[in-house]
């Protein structure tokens, strides 16, 4: 097992939705714990103390379901490996248009939106279950048109991947906040995405700087 939080570090922000984090350069320290990536996969499971986060600060809410990722794969050793990785959410970008509004009120709107807009498409409209882990805001420079400086985004975390295809096609549709937002980097595999911000690549090792065993 092993948690965004206190395994490898989190991928620096990358500033931009059409940015890509700096290469770091590869080195194995002699206390890391290192697999390499044969295949990969993904799971929904109840949170666990110490790995995941079990309530959520910005929703004010008990966290009922997380993603963890699966890597199976060798030690450099040999040894068979599968290992479960805690604390990675599937993201998406769309511009920040909330000027004139308290941030901080606007980011809970529109995720309260997001997940009233999604229960209705699964046929539970009544239903209170929530979709959205958080929503930060960021700076990035828009890759679609030309523009000179950069602007704020929202970065909406999800808990299931499986549902930011649905997010995309209700924020395009005017179906979150009665407004169109175009997404960004909203087609980014929830996997490749991992594998991109964590610089890891098929066949080369992951490090862990810490790890727990079953």
């Amino acid at each position: 097992y092993m948690g965004a939080a206190d395994g490898c570090a989190e991928p620096q922000p990358r500033g931009a939705p059409s940015g890509r984090p700096e290469r770091r350069l590869s080195f194995v320290a002699a206390n890391m714990f290192s697999v390499r990536v044969v295949t990969a996969d993904y799971y929904m499971s109840n949170p666990l103390p110490g790995l995941d986060p079990c309530q959520s600060p910005f929703r004010e809410a008990p966290v009922k379901k997380v993603p963890v990722v699966r890597v199976f794969g060798a030690t450099p050793s040999g040894q068979k490996t599968c290992l479960h990785l805690h604390g990675i959410f599937p993201y998406l970008y769309v511009p920040y248009d909330g000027y004139g509004h308290l941030p901080d009120h606007y980011l809970r709107s529109l995720a309260f939106s997001i997940d009233r807009a999604l229960n209705v498409t699964l046929g539970n409209p009544s239903s209170s279950v929530q979709h959205v882990f958080k929503v930060s805001l960021v700076y990035g420079m828009p890759f679609y048109g030309y523009h000179e400086k950069e602007r704020q985004f929202m970065k909406i975390y999800l808990y299931n991947p499986a549902m930011v295809k649905r997010v995309c096609e209700l924020l395009q549709g005017g179906a979150i906040m009665n407004k169109i937002y175009q997404p960004h980097e909203a087609h980014i595999p929830y996997l490749l995405q991992l594998f991109i911000d964590y610089n890891l690549y098929g066949m080369n090792l992951i490090n862990l700087a810490a790890v727990k065993f079953r």
